[in-house]
């Protein structure tokens, strides 16, 4: 890690640009080079994964650790209750509301910014404009009783695009995406656009394995090392006290264990699907960034 850190600092060294972004799959390390870097430029980190929003999920989000958080201030984290609606369009001001109180105080102060959901990323960075357009709790509830493959169909049927357009495995993107088309009778790629000019003019670095391998085995294990450390007594606790709310059965790790504590599913059974499904991901965050000409990327 030592070395694509110093190679990191050599790249970061050829540019002025402030924002420097950290992207690629889970579990390629994003954290720890983010905290080295901040440390580096005695600066403060920015959030940019969906899932490290919210106050209760921890153990399932991989989220830094207490002495991780005491090293650097990050931002953008714990933000919400599991059970508050946040989207990217949510994220992009407060994004910018960050950015503008850390460069009041010194305008040539450096920022990192670290995660892998590129919505908010895009949202915030390249200036992708969300639409102006208000949830209806209302349609939101009726939509999620139906199941994940009847919510395609109906997005197929009204917008075969959006498909290439979102996470599809995401009933809360799913969602979010039909209200949007129901509402505006506009077509996804229409709401969504980006402008020629970015937002901040950022530099990437992504992180990713040489051998794909290397990257599943290690995504294997943490999905064994979240289970020791209690991630079944996690689940259990918020649907205790929440219910089966959408950030459950929308994050992997929790929905599978859900499925186990509802007897759907064995143990084995959650963790063999929590490791395919978060290796599924992985895939297609890279699909994602690879989209992305600027990224610079970085291998282990």
């Amino acid at each position: 890690m030592a070395l694509i850190t110093d190679s990191i600092l050599n790249y970061i060294d050829t540019s002025s640009k402030k924002l420097i972004t950290i992207v690629g799959p889970t579990c390629t390390g994003k954290t720890d080079i983010a905290i080295e870097l901040a440390g580096k430029f005695k600066t403060e980190i920015i959030n940019a994964d969906s899932r490290l929003i919210f106050k209760e999920m921890d153990i399932g989000t991989a989220k830094p650790s207490s002495d991780e958080l005491s090293k650097v201030r990050h931002h953008l984290l714990n933000l919400k209750s599991m059970t508050e609606a946040y989207s990217a369009g949510d994220y992009q001001k407060d994004f910018d509301n960050v950015v503008k109180n850390i460069w009041n105080l010194d305008l040539e102060r450096k920022i990192i910014v670290v995660g892998g959901t590129g919505l908010y990323i895009k949202a915030a960075l390249e200036n992708l404009k969300m639409p102006a357009v208000n949830t209806n709790q209302a349609l939101r509830d009726e939509l999620n009783q139906k199941s994940l493959d009847e919510l395609l169909l109906m997005l197929q049927e009204k917008d075969s695009g959006a498909l290439a357009l979102i996470d599809i495995q995401n009933k809360v993107r799913v969602i979010r995406a039909l209200e949007l088309v129901i509402k505006t009778g506009k077509p996804l790629s229409e709401l969504r656009t980006k402008s020629q000019e970015p937002r901040y003019d950022s530099l990437y670095v992504g992180l990713d394995f040489k051998r794909r391998e290397d990257l599943y085995d290690l995504i294997n294990a943490r999905v064994l090392r979240m289970i020791t450390c209690g991630l079944v007594d996690e689940v259990k606790a918020l649907i205790n006290k929440y219910g089966r709310v959408k950030a459950i059965d929308s994050t992997i790790g929790y929905r599978e264990v859900a499925d186990y504590l509802s007897g759907i599913l064995s143990l084995d059974e959650a963790i063999n699907q929590i490791q395919l499904r978060t290796r599924r991901y992985a895939k297609r965050q890279m699909t994602w960034f690879r989209a992305n000409p600027e990224i610079r990327w970085f291998y282990r």
